[in-house]
């Protein structure tokens, strides 16, 4: 019998039912080895575990970005969009995995990069999970619209994915995610949560060209996120507040490519979106923000 059938037998007996008891992956190794054994080591696990989260038709389901574990049921699908609707529920405006989306939108909307965020349910690496359009240079109108001064100026992308860092493995799983999705821009950035300096991830941000940037630390965890649906509808002055008062560092800057790998599929939505922006030579204020759709 393979791992993956052996795992698909004892997890429902060893796997919370909620995500709000979600246990991480140390946990769940230990709750396998009183079953299983010392038979597989933890590199095994850890590996079968992220496949198996990934596969619909599977037990087990984790909470994106790696931070838990639990029992997969009709209700374990996250959207990481519902923050952006009017009337989210209370739990969806504490989820952590809209917590970190909506702090990321205003991370780059406060900084006047326009926000695009992918409208998907789940992990992928084709795609990022935003991405932060730099428009070209132009002015501000006298009803707060982004006027661009020349319309045949093209705009930048700076691809940026998101993660929890739950150990070292986790950490570097998410920058080669990373970039995997961001060759088609000229820049790309890993946000990690829950990680603090970290001389590993800075080496390979540099090698490779990705930026790293970690919000909270690794002795303390995840910050104190607002709530998804707060940070997002704050207004300007209000976000920066709230971004300067966490903990962040920067392990690696984001090389800049003049000529990136070819445009793929995965990024046409962005691209008909920042285009369709640049043809009116108008970015209306909303659309500076998020464009989910």
């Amino acid at each position: 019998m393979s791992l993956r059938d052996k795992l698909e037998q004892i997890l429902p007996a060893l796997l919370p039912e909620s995500a709000a008891e979600a246990i991480k992956g140390k946990e769940l190794i230990a709750r396998v080895r009183r079953v299983l054994g010392d038979t597989y080591s933890d590199r095994s696990l850890l590996s079968r575990f992220s496949f198996m989260a990934l596969d619909e038709g599977s037990c087990l389901a984790r909470i994106p970005g790696g931070q838990g574990y639990f029992l997969r049921s009709p209700e374990s699908e996250h959207s990481l969009h519902s923050m952006f609707e009017d009337g989210a529920a209370q739990e969806e405006g504490e989820d952590p995995v809209h917590m970190a989306l909506a702090t990321a939108v205003r991370l780059y909307d406060t900084a006047g990069l326009g926000v695009f965020v992918y409208p998907v349910e789940e992990e992928s690496w084709h795609h990022p999970d935003l991405v932060a359009v730099q428009w070209p240079a132009g002015h501000y109108g006298e009803d707060g619209a982004y006027i661009i001064d020349d319309p045949d100026a093209g705009p930048t992308y700076r691809a940026v994915c998101l993660d929890f860092a739950e150990d070292a493995d986790s950490c570097r799983r998410a920058l080669y995610r990373a970039l995997s999705c961001g060759l088609w821009a000229e820049e790309t950035e890993l946000l990690l949560f829950g990680c603090g300096e970290n001389e590993d991830l800075a080496e390979l941000g540099t090698r490779w060209g990705v930026g790293v940037r970690c919000i909270g630390s690794e002795d303390n965890g995840l910050p104190e996120l607002p709530r998804a649906d707060a940070m997002f509808r704050a207004d300007a002055s209000t976000a920066r507040q709230l971004l300067q008062r966490l903990p962040q560092c920067l392990l690696s800057v984001p090389r800049h490519r003049p000529a990136p790998s070819p445009r793929s599929e995965a990024a046409s939505p962005v691209l008909r979106w920042a285009e369709q922006c640049t043809a009116r030579g108008r970015i209306e204020p909303f659309e500076m923000r998020v464009a989910a759709h």
